[in-house]
C-alpha cells in the first residue's frame, strides 16, 4: 500500500487481487495478508441504477477475513449511467459513507473503500457481504413484525440529526431551498406524460388523476413546513431492506444511500408504509406505525407532535407518487422495473387519496 489515492475501478472485472489487497489493507480488513484473486460471482438486484456485484475472495491468509464482498458500480445501461452522474446520485452515495454515516445509528453495510472520481466521472464502493440475509421484496412488501424493525431503524437515522442546520452543507453538488423544490416541481412536471405513456395502463383511473393534478402542486408540496429537517433515505422500501435469516445475522440492514439528503422525515415513513402494504392492510397499520415511530424518537430525545406528525405524514404520502414518476423515466427500463414501479404508483397513489393529501396544498 502507498500514500497515493486509490483508483477508481469503475467495472467488476476491472477489479483485480492487488487492488482489492489495497482497499482492503486501507480499511483495516486486510491486516497484512493478500487477496490472490478476486472472481465475480453474479449481481444482487436488477441494477436500474447501479450494479451491486458478489466479489468472492481468495486469500494467502483468510483466517477472520471476507470470503465475499459487495462491490457498488454505475449502471451499465448508458442513459441510466449519464442521469446518475448528472443529477449527483452516486456523489451523494459516496458523500453519505464519508459524511453522514458514522454520524447516525442505522445500521449500513459496512463500507471499505468509497472512490468517486470527479474528471472522468466514475466511482465504486466495496461493502461488507450482509451475510445470512435476505433482501425485502417490493411486491411482496412487509410483514407487522418486518415494519417494526423498519421503524425502528428509521429512529436511529433521523434522530441524531434531527433539526441539525449543518446538515443543509450536506451534498454541495446539489441545489437547496427554494431551488431545490422549483427544480423538483419541474422534473416531475415534465415527466408525467412520459410516466402515463408507459405504466398508466396499469394504474386506476382516479391515481391517475392525482398525479396529473400534484404537477401544478408540487413545487409548494417539495417546499415543505417548518416541521425541523434531518438526514433521510427518500427510497426506504423493501427492496433496500436486508432482513437477517440467520442466526448471527442483523436484525435488519439498510442500503442503496443514492438518494440520502437533508429533509423531512415523514417522507421516509410515509413512502415506507405507503408502498410496502395493500391499501386496507396499510390503513389498519399505519396510526400503530406511526405510534411507534413517535414512541421511539421520545425516547432519542425528539419531541415531535403526534398533530404536527400526521399532518406530516399526509403530506409525506405524495413523495411515493412523486419517486415512482421520476424513477420510471430516470432508471434503467427492465420488465421487473416496470411492473415494481406501476405497483409502487398504484399504492402510493391510493395512499395519498386515502389521506386527503392534495387537499393540504390548496
Amino acid at each position: 500500500m502507498t500514500d497515493q489515492p486509490l483508483e477508481v475501478r469503475a467495472e467488476p472485472d476491472d477489479i483485480d487481487a492487488a487492488w482489492m489487497t489495497d482497499a482492503l489493507e486501507r480499511a483495516g480488513v486486510a491486516r497484512g495478508a493478500a487477496v490472490t484473486e478476486v472472481h465475480v460471482q453474479g449481481y444482487i438486484g436488477t441494477g436500474q441504477t447501479g450494479r451491486n456485484a458478489r466479489l468472492a475472495l481468495t486469500w494467502d491468509d483468510p483466517a477472520d477475513r471476507p470470503a465475499t464482498v459487495v462491490g457498488k458500480f454505475a449502471s451499465a445501461d448508458p442513459n441510466a449511467r449519464l442521469a446518475a452522474f448528472t443529477n449527483g446520485t452516486y456523489e451523494n452515495e459516496w458523500a453519505f459513507y464519508h459524511h453522514l454515516a458514522h454520524t447516525l445509528h442505522i445500521r449500513t453495510p459496512e463500507c471499505h473503500a468509497a472512490l468517486y472520481d470527479h474528471d472522468e466521472p466514475s466511482f465504486v464502493l466495496i461493502m461488507e457481504d450482509i451475510a445470512g440475509s435476505r433482501q425485502g421484496d417490493q411486491f411482496a412488501g412487509l410483514t407487522l413484525d418486518q415494519a417494526a424493525l423498519t421503524i425502528e431503524q428509521a429512529v436511529g437515522m433521523h434522530a441524531p440529526r434531527w433539526g441539525d442546520p449543518t446538515l443543509a452543507d450536506f451534498a454541495p453538488h446539489r441545489p437547496k431551498g427554494d431551488e431545490a423544490a422549483m427544480m423538483l416541481g419541474m422534473v416531475y412536471q415534465m415527466m408525467v406524460e412520459p410516466f402515463l405513456d408507459r405504466l398508466g395502463p396499469g394504474l386506476d383511473a382516479d391515481v391517475i388523476d392525482l398525479v396529473r393534478a400534484l404537477g401544478p402542486l408540487a413545487p409548494g408540496w417539495a417546499a415543505g413546513n417548518d416541521t425541523p429537517r434531518t438526514v433521510v433515505h427518500l427510497d426506504y422500501r423493501p427492496d433496500n431492506f436486508m432482513f437477517g435469516v440467520e442466526e448471527g445475522a442483523p436484525p435488519l440492514v439498510v442500503v442503496d444511500w443514492q438518494t440520502v439528503n437533508h429533509g423531512f422525515a415523514m417522507w421516509d415513513i410515509a413512502y415506507l408504509i405507503g408502498g410496502a402494504f395493500e391499501p386496507a392492510d396499510r390503513a389498519k397499520a399505519e396510526r400503530d406505525l406511526i405510534d411507534d415511530y413517535l414512541a421511539r424518537m421520545r425516547t432519542a430525545g425528539v419531541d415531535y407532535p403526534a398533530d404536527t406528525a400526521w399532518t406530516d405524514y399526509r403530506l409525506g404520502s405524495v413523495w411515493g407518487v412523486v419517486m415512482s414518476v421520476i424513477a420510471t423515466i430516470l432508471a434503467a427500463e427492465t420488465e421487473r422495473g416496470n411492473d415494481m414501479l406501476t405497483v409502487m404508483a398504484q399504492r402510493h397513489g391510493r395512499h395519498a387519496i386515502d389521506l386527503q393529501a392534495l387537499d393540504l396544498l390548496g
